[in-house]
C-alpha cells in the first residue's frame, strides 16, 4: 500500500505545488492550484505571481493548473515564491542544494613511496559546518590523476574508506586525489569536494662507480643514505628515496686511506609534472546542455601548491568556461557538451607553460548517443507459411535520426517463437521467427519493442501515473534506462527492471514521494489532484519504442517458391521451411504474354528476362509439389 496524504479543500483556496526537499541550482517546476468553495479545481488565472532569489518562466500548459519553471539566481541559497488572487494567497519556500557539506581526505601512510608501498588507505569524511559527521549524503565520487582508487566502503557515520593504488611508474611525482560529494546524483557537477596533494617519493637504487672498496653515501633533500661499500672494481648500488623536485644529490666517498671526496650526483630523473587535473563526470550526452567539471591543482617541483599559476585549457568539440579560482587553490572549468556526435573521442587538454612541456594534462570524455527514439520492423514477404522460419528485421534510430547501435530489441507475435536478436549493422537487428507447423490461418501482427541501450549510473528520476497506476523510471544523463535501481515510496522499495522502469501500484489523490534508495537527493514529488487526475508534474512515460507489421498466415507447404522482380529481370528459388535454398528443384515458368530469355541457373537460383511492352503476369511452379508463386512484371 502507498502512503498518500490527501490535501484538504477549503473555500477559495490557492496552493503552490513543488518539490518537498532541496532543489537543484538548474531550476525546478512548480504549479498553482486553485479550488472553489466545493473543493473543485478551477482555472488558476488572474493571479499575481512573484519570486525572490529566482526568475519565473512559464511552464507547459496544463489546465486548470498554471505551471512555472523556477530558475534560481547565481549564488542563491533560498527561493521564495508568492501567488495572490482575490481573497486568496499562497507562499512557498525552497532551499537550494547541494547541502553545505565539507569533504576531508586523509591518506595512510601520508607520504607513500614508490618501489616500497603498493597502496595506501584513503579515508573520506563528510562533515557538517560544525565539524560533526554528515551521514545524510550518498557515497563520494573519487578521482585520481595518477594511480587508481578502488574498493570504496562505508566504515561509519559520514566516513568512507578506499584503497589508493600507486602508479606503476618509478620516478617521483605529485598525485592529486579528489573526492566529490556529488548531489543529487553521481553524475552531477554539483556538490562539495575536497582534495589532497600527495608528493610521491620513489625508492630506487642509484648505480655508480668510484674508487675500489670506497664507502659511498648520498644526501638527498637533507636525508643521508648509506654508506655502502664499492666492489673491487669500484661499482656500487645505493638504495635511496627521492622526493619530487630533487634531481641532484651530494655524494661522499671515503677511500681505504680515509680520504674524503665530495661530488654532485645527477639523479637522471625526468622533469616532474606540476599539473594534475580531474574531470567529472567522464560521460556526457551530446545534447548541447549537459556539463562536466574539470578541477586542476598546481604544484612546484616539491609538491607545494602554486596559487598564481597561469593554466590554459581547451576542448576539441565542446566548450570550456573558466578558469575560476576554487576553494583549496584549485582551478575550475565548466565543460558543455556539443549538440552533434563527433567522429572522434573528446579530449580536454590543460597546459602550464611556465612549468615546462611535461606539465600537461590530457583528459578523455566519452560523448554518448541518446536512446532509441524511433524504430521500424520489416519481413521479407507480407505472407508467411506455418511451419516456416522467416527473418524479422528491426531498425532503430535516435532522436536525431542517426542509427542507434546497442539497442535492446524484443520481438513478439501471437504465434511462433523468436531467436535472440543479432545486430547485423549499426542499429539493424535481425531475429528468426519460427512458426508452428499447424494453427489458425489469417491476419496476425508482429511487434518489436526497442529501448536503451542500458545506462550505468542514475541521473534522472521520472515518475508518471498511467490509468491510475504509479510508474517510475531511472535514466542516466543521456536518458538511457538504468536497471537495478532501488526506489522507495513510503515503506515500500522496488528495483527497476531491464527497461529502467518499475510499477508501484494504484494511487489515490494526494502527494506521492519517490526517493532513490542510494542517492536520497534524487527524488520526485508527484501530486495527484483528484480521482483520475490531473497529475503534477506531468511527465512522459519511460517506455520502449514500438513498431509493428501485419502479416498473413498461410497453411504450411512442403516448399516455398520465392520471386524477386527487378525491372524486366525475374529471379526465383525454392526454400524449405527454415529458409534454406534448395538446389536441383525442377521449375515450370509461365508468362501471360510476351517472351522470356533462357533460364540461367546457379546455386539454386534461376534468372530470366521478360520481353513485352506492357505488364506481364509471371508464375513459377515447383514441379514436384505444385507450389506456385505469381508476380507482375513491368519491363
Amino acid at each position: 500500500m502507498l502512503l498518500l496524504v490527501a490535501s484538504a479543500a477549503s473555500a477559495d483556496t490557492l496552493e503552490i505545488l513543488g518539490p518537498s526537499a532541496a532543489v537543484p541550482p538548474e531550476g525546478f517546476s512548480i504549479a498553482l492550484v486553485r479550488r472553489d468553495a466545493t473543493g473543485a479545481l478551477v482555472p488558476a488565472e488572474g493571479l499575481s505571481v512573484s519570486a525572490s532569489g529566482a526568475r519565473l518562466q512559464p511552464g507547459p500548459e496544463q489546465p486548470p493548473l498554471r505551471t512555472f519553471l523556477v530558475v534560481p539566481e547565481p549564488g542563491a541559497r533560498e527561493v521564495k515564491v508568492a501567488a495572490e488572487g482575490v481573497g486568496s494567497r499562497a507562499e512557498a519556500r525552497y532551499v537550494l542544494g547541494p547541502p553545505a557539506t565539507q569533504v576531508s581526505l586523509t591518506l595512510d601512510p601520508p607520504a607513500p613511496v614508490k618501489g616500497r608501498d603498493k597502496e595506501a588507505r584513503l579515508t573520506v569524511r563528510m562533515l557538517q559546518p560544525d565539524g560533526t559527521p554528515d551521514d545524510t549524503g550518498a557515497p563520494p565520487v573519487l578521482r585520481a590523476n595518477v594511480g587508481r582508487v578502488e574498493g570504496l566502503v562505508r566504515t561509519g557515520p559520514g566516513t568512507w574508506q578506499a584503497r589508493y593504488v600507486l602508479p606503476d611508474t618509478r620516478y617521483p611525482e605529485v598525485a592529486i586525489l579528489v573526492a566529490l560529494s556529488a548531489w543529487p546524483h553521481p553524475q552531477s557537477i554539483h556538490g562539495a569536494y575536497g582534495k589532497v596533494l600527495v608528493p610521491l617519493a620513489a625508492s630506487v637504487e642509484l648505480p655508480g662507480r668510484t674508487e675500489p672498496d670506497a664507502e659511498i653515501s648520498v644526501t638527498i633533500a637533507g636525508t643521508t643514505f648509506g654508506p655502502v661499500k664499492a666492489a673491487p672494481d669500484g661499482r656500487f648500488r645505493l638504495p635511496v628515496i627521492v622526493p619530487p623536485g630533487h634531481s641532484v644529490g651530494q655524494a661522499r666517498a671515503v677511500d681505504a686511506a680515509g680520504n674524503v671526496r665530495r661530488s654532485r650526483m645527477d639523479l637522471a630523473l625526468p622533469p616532474t609534472d606540476g599539473l594534475a587535473c580531474v574531470l567529472h563526470p567522464q560521460r556526457l550526452p551530446v545534447d548541447g546542455t549537459s556539463r562536466a567539471r574539470m578541477l586542476c591543482a598546481t604544484s612546484d617541483p616539491f609538491g607545494r601548491p602554486v596559487h598564481d599559476a597561469r593554466v590554459t585549457a581547451s576542448a576539441r568539440y565542446g566548450t570550456l568556461r573558466g578558469p575560476t579560482r576554487a576553494e583549496g587553490g584549485l582551478l575550475e572549468w565548466t565543460y558543455t557538451a556539443p549538440r552533434t556526435l563527433p567522429a572522434e573521442p573528446e579530449r580536454l587538454v590543460a597546459t602550464w607553460p611556465e612549468r615546462g612541456t611535461s606539465s600537461r594534462e590530457e583528459l578523455s570524455l566519452q560523448l554518448v548517443q541518446g536512446p532509441v527514439a524511433r524504430t521500424s520492423l520489416s519481413l521479407p514477404e507480407p505472407m508467411v507459411h506455418l511451419g516456416s522460419t522467416v527473418t524479422v528485421t528491426v531498425k532503430s534510430w535516435d532522436a536525431f535520426g542517426r542509427p542507434r547501435p546497442g539497442a535492446l530489441v524484443v520481438s513478439s507475435a501471437p504465434v511462433g517463437t523468436f531467436s535472440p536478436p543479432r545486430e547485423e549493422a549499426p542499429g539493424v537487428f535481425t531475429s528468426a521467427w519460427t512458426l508452428p507447423p499447424q494453427g489458425l490461418v489469417g491476419e496476425t501482427v508482429v511487434k518489436a519493442l526497442a529501448y536503451g541501450p542500458a545506462g550505468t549510473e542514475p541521473a534522472r528520476l521520472r515518475v508518471w501515473v498511467d490509468q491510475g497506476t504509479l510508474h517510475a523510471g531511472v535514466t542516466d544523463l543521456a536518458e538511457l534506462p538504468v536497471p537495478g535501481q532501488p526506489l522507495r515510496v513510503g515503506g515500500e522499495e522496488r528495483m527497476t527492471g531491464e527497461d529502467g522502469a518499475v510499477v508501484f501500484g494504484p494511487v489515490r489523490p494526494g502527494r506521492v514521494e519517490v526517493v532513490h534508495g542510494q542517492w536520497p537527493g534524487l527524488r520526485q514529488t508527484v501530486y495527484v489532484l483528484g480521482e483520475g487526475g490531473p497529475v503534477f508534474p506531468r511527465e512522459q512515460p519511460l517506455a520502449p519504442v514500438m513498431a509493428e507489421q501485419s502479416v498473413r498466415l498461410a497453411p504450411s507447404v512442403p516448399v516455398n517458391v520465392r520471386l524477386k522482380v527487378e525491372g524486366p529481370r525475374v529471379t526465383f528459388w525454392m526454400e524449405d521451411a527454415s529458409g534454406r535454398v534448395l538446389v536441383g528443384r525442377e521449375a515450370h515458368v509461365w508468362l501471360s504474354a510476351g517472351q522470356r530469355s533462357a533460364v540461367e541457373l546457379k546455386d539454386g537460383y534461376g534468372t530470366f528476362l521478360v520481353k513485352h511492352e506492357g505488364p506481364v503476369s509471371v508464375s513459377v511452379a515447383d514441379v514436384r509439389t505444385g507450389v506456385t508463386a505469381l508476380a507482375e512484371v513491368r519491363p
